[in-house]
């Protein structure tokens, strides 16, 4: 037997005519009648009798229509899913980010989007930006996001943002009243600080060298986040990246422009020996819209 076959028979049986079954197939009536009788001979059993000038199905052609209908809506759904596919409304990706975009940003920008596309599957890992370069080049992850850059023959890199860090007060705070905030107000200051393998924290420590200024570190905690969540309660100050702790509303937590700006660059990293799937272009596009608000790039310093 094989598949024209099994077209036609599975049409009969859906039309109850040869007539309307040739029409859906696109082919005149005698080449459906010609495939259901090979497929009658190579079944082995006769599929249909007339009664009453009708076509009816025997007991046989019955069970064998069953088997019949899942093998053609089993092609359907390959086919529903191949349409998914193409228009990139399914697919599997993960990615990997630093926790300063994983914890809290990134899966806010990225619900709309996923809500709109329930067959994407995605993993979102938190990692640091070595981990993430490794991860890439081996493959394990589909898009990562470092503030590092990677040379790497197997790893294709670009910046896509380009942020100003900002200081984060207690609302109370009396340096809140000013808005801009200068890196020698800060000295003595009563800090929250991140790992000393944080590179957001290393940046902004050279920042303080360069001016001169002691940076007196009270409390370290392993996120930006975290630190967020003191400064709200009036624990200290802080300096992160512009797209952590935006759910403080401002009677709790001031952000204010630091001077002099102290810039990271954010790096989208695909693995480079084969090419990203079409669900994985799309996210990273969502992603590059998520970012752009916080893009220095392309914006004019201020005077």
């Amino acid at each position: 037997m094989n598949i024209r076959q099994l077209e036609a028979f599975h049409t009969t049986i859906e039309t109850g005519s040869v007539t309307l079954a040739g029409e859906r197939l696109g082919i005149s009536q005698p080449a459906v009648s010609k495939l259901l009788r090979s497929f009658s001979e190579t079944c082995g059993f006769q599929l249909f009798t007339r009664s009453g000038g009708r076509l009816v199905p025997t007991l046989e052609a019955r069970m064998l229509a069953a088997e019949v209908d899942r093998m053609f809506a089993g092609t359907k759904r390959i086919a529903r899913l191949a349409e998914a596919v193409r228009n990139r409304e399914w697919g599997e990706v993960t990615i990997a980010a630093p926790a300063a975009l994983a914890t809290r940003y990134l899966t806010h920008a990225l619900s709309p989007f996923l809500a709109e596309q329930p067959d994407i599957h995605l993993t979102l890992q938190s990692r640091n930006s070595p981990r993430i370069g490794e991860l890439v080049a081996a493959g394990q992850v589909d898009i990562g996001l470092s503030v590092l850059p990677f040379e790497q023959p197997n790893i294709h890199s670009e910046v896509i943002m380009r942020f100003a860090m900002v200081c984060v007060l207690p609302a109370k705070h009396p340096l809140a009243e000013k808005q801009v905030i200068e890196i020698d107000d800060l000295r003595n200051e009563s800090f929250v600080s991140l790992p000393r393998d944080d590179c957001s924290l290393m940046t902004v420590d050279r920042a303080f060298q360069m001016r001169g200024v002691q940076k007196r570190n009270r409390i370290e905690v392993p996120l930006s986040e975290t630190a967020c969540s003191l400064v709200a309660n009036g624990v200290g100050i802080s300096i992160v990246p512009p797209f952590v702790g935006l759910d403080y509303p401002e009677d709790r937590l001031v952000r204010r422009t630091l001077l002099p700006e102290t810039f990271m660059d954010v790096w989208l990293l695909t693995p480079g020996g084969r090419p990203p799937s079409l669900a994985s272009q799309k996210l990273v596009e969502f992603i590059r819209a998520a970012v752009s608000p916080f893009d220095q790039r392309f914006r004019p310093r201020p005077s």
